[in-house]
């Protein structure tokens, strides 16, 4: 062979050398070098097959998979967002330190987060399953304290299969934001009592107070964290030290300013308790129902769990006790946290009438992996382990793709095909072409106004529901100054009502808006009346509109 092959051959060996090296899976740190290649008998490569020093790199392929496909979904499946969605970049944009129906932080987080990236359908689905990331990101944190890599990894890969972290996850309401922040907040409390330090006691005040300024419901799990602490050896060692009392000390003054900013705005977040507080049965029996449903929510992850575990006991002999590796850190703290908002839900709304809704249940769910595997462990190199985190891939692979192909994933709400960026277009064209001005305030009834907020280049407030106790930060002067755009589906004769009592003197236009279909929309068609308030007129009185009742189920036309 001449110099040239010679050469040829050594340039294709290094070649080869040096592709093999860039492309192996410990440069790209999805998986240890050994053992990822197929064996001849066909095994699936070591994705499947986790090792303790590869889980936490599995754990982010499985969580970032995870955010992109349940930010597609929805982005591709569905034209519109649900109507609470818009109507929390409604409020948002309004900053103020409480809304009619619940606390600031949601909102805030919303216009927070697409005033800086852009207010757009997919930045919201995106902001949705950030939403979702953070929330296993701290359940994995959490379950590394207690359970060995493979079974932590287990215990979060498990969560895919509960709703409320798959087909309910495109959804972001007050319920589903709760999800990551009991979830910090419960990791920020293990922290601080077993590692004593006062940076996570600290940090346990502030997040606790933004729990409760999420949704009052935190107040199921707070005092949980407060009752270890005096019920349990370790927790009472705590307190002797001053970290519980900064905590607590934080918390209550968070708790306090939002108290005096609901009082002294006469805000309806705090009496807006009351309205879930009945002594009539079926309240009682609202109660026991949530426990039930959160126990119906978690029958797939049972299922698969019971179904693989029994599967593998029958094939392989049980692991020894030497083989199971013991759990580290506080798994008292672990079942005490996830059984006491469960139970405390159902005792207290029973107790006291409290109509619970099933909806509440995410966050209550978020340690349902770690308890089982704590409850049932397996050795590292447990087969069901391997399997468990396989089903739940091919669950997270398959389920979203199969809604999108379904249409199942616009069903249970007709808001999903409502042309709200078409009439944000519209109206806001509309508007300019009769008044040469930008528009800055909207209302109306359902749907339209909190999507002309959300859709329009200009953003206007939203009079929601034409009341300004839904909507304080909007003024009779505000309307005199700047006009308004009032606007009612043909079908809402609520609004229609209300309309004409404020505005007797203006006359309805009707409106048809189309959305033209698309891939995966079959395209939608509504029928509005509307008129133009315009600027410099004499300021309406708004106190002659009843307001709109604070529960869903007690609105009707």
């Amino acid at each position: 062979m001449g110099q040239f092959g010679q050469n040829r051959v050594q340039w294709i060996s290094a070649m080869e050398l040096g592709l093999r090296t860039l492309i192996s899976p410990r440069i790209l740190g999805f998986f240890e070098l050994q053992g990822y290649y197929p064996s001849p008998h066909g095994r699936w490569p070591c994705l499947m097959t986790p090792t303790s020093r590869n889980c936490s790199r599995i754990f982010w392929l499985f969580a970032l998979t995870h955010l992109l496909l349940w930010t597609l979904l929805p982005t591709l499946g569905r034209h519109e967002l649900d109507t609470d969605s818009m109507m929390h970049f409604a409020w948002g944009q309004e900053w103020m330190g409480s809304y009619h129906l619940h606390p600031p932080v949601l909102p805030w987080v919303v216009a927070g987060f697409l005033k800086t990236v852009g207010i757009s359908n997919w930045t919201y689905n995106l902001l949705t399953q950030l939403n979702f990331l953070l929330a296993l990101f701290c359940v994995w944190r959490l379950a590394r304290e207690v359970l060995p890599p493979v079974q932590a990894l287990t215990a979060v890969c498990l969560l895919e299969f509960i709703p409320f972290f798959s087909f309910f996850s495109m959804r972001l309401n007050h319920s589903s934001m709760l999800i990551p922040i009991w979830a910090l907040t419960i990791l920020l409390a293990y922290f601080a009592i077993q590692r004593g330090q006062y940076r996570y006691w600290i940090a346990l005040g502030l997040i606790s107070g933004v729990a409760m300024l999420t949704k009052y419901y935190s107040a199921a799990m707070l005092p949980g964290i407060a009752l270890y602490l005096l019920l349990f050896a370790k927790g009472r060692q705590t307190l002797t030290t001053p970290g519980p009392y900064l905590s607590l000390t934080l918390f209550l003054i968070m708790m306090g300013w939002h108290l005096w900013y609901v009082d002294s705005h006469q805000m309806g977040t705090v009496t807006h308790i009351g309205d879930y507080v009945a002594s009539d049965i079926s309240s009682r029996i609202k109660a026991v129902r949530f426990l039930f449903a959160q126990l119906l929510y978690l029958a797939p992850l049972l299922l698969v769990f019971f179904t693989v575990l029994f599967y593998q006991r029958r094939k392989t002999p049980a692991e020894t006790s030497d083989e199971i590796l013991q759990n580290q850190g506080l798994s008292s703290f672990i079942y005490w946290m996830f059984l006491f908002p469960l139970i405390g839900t159902a005792v207290v709304g029973f107790l006291a009438g409290i109509g619970a809704s099933s909806r509440w249940g995410g966050p209550t769910l978020n340690l349902a992996g770690i308890a089982l595997l704590l409850y049932w462990p397996m050795a590292a190199n447990a087969p069901a382990l391997k399997h468990l985190i396989r089903a739940a891939f091919g669950w997270l692979l398959v389920l979203p793709p199969m809604l999108l192909f379904t249409g199942l994933v616009t069903s249970g709400h007709a808001m999903y095909h409502f042309p709200g960026k078409e009439l944000g277009r519209d109206i806001t064209a509309l508007w300019r072409n009769a008044h040469q001005t930008p528009l800055r305030i909207v209302g109306g009834g359902h749907d339209a106004p909190d999507s002309i907020a959300f859709h329009s280049p200009d953003h206007p407030s939203v009079l929601q529901h034409l009341s300004h106790q839904w909507s304080p930060w909007i003024t009779q002067e505000d309307i005199a100054r700047d006009g308004m755009a009032v606007i009612c589906l043909k079908s809402d004769t609520r609004c229609l009502k209300n309309a004409n009592t404020l505005f007797p003197e203006y006359g309805l236009t009707p409106l048809r808006v189309t959305a033209k279909a698309g891939l995966f929309f079959p395209g939608s068609e509504r029928e509005f009346l509307y008129f133009f308030v315009p600027p410099g007129t004499s300021a309406a009185n708004l106190e002659t509109i009843t307001p709109l009742p604070m529960r869903a189920d007690q609105q009707t036309n």
